[in-house]
């Protein structure tokens, strides 16, 4: 029944009625976000920095849409494609490779429990860095590497937040190397990119408990990178490198 104070429901109190989780998605993302068949969401956006928009298909982006492509992709999404300023924002590939030297993605995971971070280099060596961060409640590392994230819902500050912690994030202690199992299954969820003379490389990170004040309590924190097989990963590297990102991240978003 429809409650007799119609603002609650229309207003306040309307996400506690979508009860259905792909029809939270559509609502707060003002589309219909479908899944693609390797992972990842259809998904229209809108760049901050030079307010285009742009198409995300799972991993896939497509920048500078024409008017022909936005309409189709407006009738396929069930968008008002003259009310781009309602679409979610997020750096399209042209912005974030000229202002961040790469490919950058942010991701949510349920509840607000936390974000998973993504960048691709676009040097001939094609650099890749992974960073899950997520509140803990009973999480074990082998469920975060499984959890699927979502695209984000939440404010850009709110984001901004998690990349200034993450800047000065501490040298942890005590960490977990990833094990054989788990850097596997991150291999099937985020394949990463071939070289172009052929060499096949595979995750490897490290995983640590910290209280994180921006998500509100204790969080997993984990970081990883695509290397050969034969390649090390230092964790001091790792850390440097996150910073260096999240201070360049937050600059720009």
């Amino acid at each position: 029944m429809i409650p007799d104070d119609t603002f609650i429901f229309n207003h306040s109190g309307a996400l506690r009625n979508f009860d259905d989780h792909e029809a939270r998605l559509r609502h707060l993302l003002q589309q219909d976000v479908m899944p693609t068949l390797e992972g990842g969401r259809h998904l229209l956006c809108f760049c901050q920095v030079c307010k285009h928009p742009w198409y995300k298909a799972g991993r896939q982006a497509y920048p500078r849409l024409t008017l022909e492509q936005l309409a189709l992709l407006g009738a396929a999404l069930h968008i008002d494609i003259h009310s781009l300023h309602l679409l979610p924002r997020a750096l399209c590939p042209i912005c974030s490779t000229i202002y961040l030297g790469g490919i950058f993605s942010v991701e949510e995971y349920p509840q607000h429990r936390g974000y998973r971070f993504l960048w691709e280099s676009v040097s001939p060596h094609h650099i890749e860095l992974l960073a899950m961060i997520c509140r803990l409640e009973g999480l074990a590392l082998d469920t975060l590497v499984q959890m699927s994230p979502e695209p984000r819902k939440d404010s850009m500050r709110d984001v901004c937040s998690v990349l200034a912690w993450l800047e000065t994030c501490p040298f942890p202690e005590p960490i977990r190397a990833y094990p054989d199992d788990q850097c596997q299954q991150l291999d099937r969820r985020y394949p990463p990119e071939n070289l172009v003379d052929g060499s096949v490389h595979h995750w490897r990170g490290y995983a640590w408990d910290v209280p994180c004040p921006p998500l509100g309590g204790d969080v997993q924190v984990s970081l990883a990178v695509a290397l050969p097989p034969s390649a090390l990963a230092p964790l001091t590297s790792l850390l440097l490198s996150w910073s260096v990102l999240a201070r360049a991240m937050r600059t720009v978003l």
